[in-house]
């Protein structure tokens, strides 16, 4: 071979070479000069992190058919994961006395008649799992919000604390009657590490709430609304609907509770009428079906109202009904009932022979109590700038947004179940989140179906 085509044989083989590289990088993904290599954002991804927030990502539990935190949330790897909030310490607990009664009944008549107020029809409120979910939360307060709970809720926090561990512990120890009571905490996971240890202790210990990290969407509504079904065995299947959380969430707070209780002296099947009659305030008369037989040997009487207690097995819970007198009408009704009343109807009570004749129903009851506790005496709580939760978030300007509560009761011959669940949601104001807005389709609305210089192909109502 001559120097020359010698020469251009090495030319041709260096670059085919060279050629075989060049495909050999774009194959394994190598760029190739002058592209920048991209990495695509979901659209609708918040980008911005705020300040102190935990970019971690969360464990991805397994799912469980009992109401256990799923941990499949919106298509994601993050989820909902168990942490632990608990000091470790026992808490301090105090029995009830008088000064723990009286706050207590306190606030349980008022709330009721706020509620009972604006109520359309029936009203069902439970004092117990309102106090209960504003205690945890109030473990979170400072300054003048702090000092507002502590009176309308009439003890301060390190007795109320006390108090409702004792309580909490007398009534789930009953052997008679079974009475339940669950907390939770729902952190997010965007601001995990700015939610306040010592505040998760206090309401791990105290209440011995769950504490989990959730990423604050639809998937994290999913799993408390199963942790509340599972905690009131069924009765109340969901306590938030899509759209109750979002990301500006910071923490949700949620007490369960349930009792189920046999009469001491059941309904006997031939005093149960189906054909009996009910009637309402306005006059119309309802066909249902009605229980006959006896109350305690306890009378309750006064200018207002009439009365019964009968005791459920054990004695320990009773079933009190008070009857207005004709001419009393239900808002006056609901006016009278206080502390005072109540304590006096008792210590007034006539030991007699009460047959009683009772319907037997099922209420379902809901209402959002952020203007009923404002109007109590809690307004700083649900003002933002104003609710001092500082002990709770150490970062940003945070508030309460929703107080979520539902109730259910079935009462038959048998005896009663009932439930309860309170949930309260608290948002953050002033940390640094990317801007976004909230629309919920949950009233008539119009849809289009458009091209690309959104000129409508398709359009129509939804209602």
């Amino acid at each position: 071979m001559s120097k020359k085509r010698y020469h251009i044989f090495r030319t041709i083989t260096a670059l085919a070479v060279a050629i075989m590289l060049v495909f050999a990088l774009t194959a394994c993904g190598g760029s190739t000069p002058g592209e920048t290599d991209v990495t695509a954002t979901p659209a609708g991804t918040e980008t911005a992190t705020p300040t102190g927030a935990d970019t971690t990502p969360a464990t991805n539990p397994q799912t469980e058919p009992d109401g256990t935190p799923t941990g499949t949330v919106q298509g994601t790897d993050l989820g909902t994961a168990e942490l632990t909030g608990s000091s470790g310490t026992a808490p301090a607990t105090k029995p009830m006395d008088e000064t723990m009664r009286a706050a207590y009944a306190t606030f349980s008549y008022n709330l009721f008649a706020s509620c009972a107020k604006s109520a359309e029809k029936n009203c069902l409120v439970s004092p117990f799992s309102v106090y209960v979910a504003l205690a945890m939360l109030a473990n979170g307060a400072a300054g003048n919000t702090a000092a507002q709970i502590d009176s309308v809720m009439g003890v301060n926090e390190e007795l109320r604390n006390a108090y409702m561990a004792a309580w909490i512990e007398d009534l789930t120890g009953q052997s008679d009657v079974t009475f339940s009571c669950a907390d939770s905490i729902w952190v997010s996971n965007r601001y995990r590490t700015i939610v306040a240890n010592e505040f998760l202790a206090a309401c791990a210990d105290s209440y011995r709430a769950e504490v989990y990290a959730a990423d604050m969407n639809n998937g994290t509504v999913d799993d408390i609304n199963a942790w509340t079904k599972k905690n009131t065995d069924g009765m109340i299947a969901k306590i938030l609907e899509y759209g109750d959380i979002d990301p500006a969430v910071v923490a949700v707070l949620v007490n369960a509770i349930t009792m189920e209780a046999k009469w001491e002296d059941p309904f006997t099947d031939d005093k149960i009428f189906p054909d009996g009659e009910f009637t309402h305030e306005n006059g119309q008369k309802e066909t249902t079906t009605m229980m006959s037989g006896e109350a305690d040997r306890c009378y309750l009487e006064n200018d207002v109202f009439t009365g019964f207690a009968k005791s459920y097995e054990g004695g320990e819970f009773r079933y009190v009904a008070l009857l207005p007198k004709e001419g009393v009408s239900m808002a006056d009704a609901i006016a009278a009932l206080s502390p005072e009343t109540v304590d006096a109807l008792f210590a007034n009570r006539k030991s007699a022979k009460v047959n009683i004749y009772i319907p037997r129903y099922t209420v379902e009851y809901g209402k959002d109590l952020q203007d009923v506790l404002a109007g109590l005496g809690m307004s700083d709580l649900f003002a933002p700038g104003a609710a001092d939760l500082s002990r709770m978030v150490t970062e940003g300007s945070n508030y309460v947004d929703r107080v979520i509560h539902k109730t259910y009761l079935s009462l038959d011959n048998e005896g009663t179940r009932a439930a309860a669940v309170t949930a309260i949601s608290v948002r953050t104001f002033s940390i640094n989140t990317e801007e976004y807005y909230r629309v919920v389709l949950d009233r008539p609305f119009i849809y289009m179906i458009v091209d690309s210089n959104n000129l409508p192909l398709f359009i129509g109502t939804y209602q």
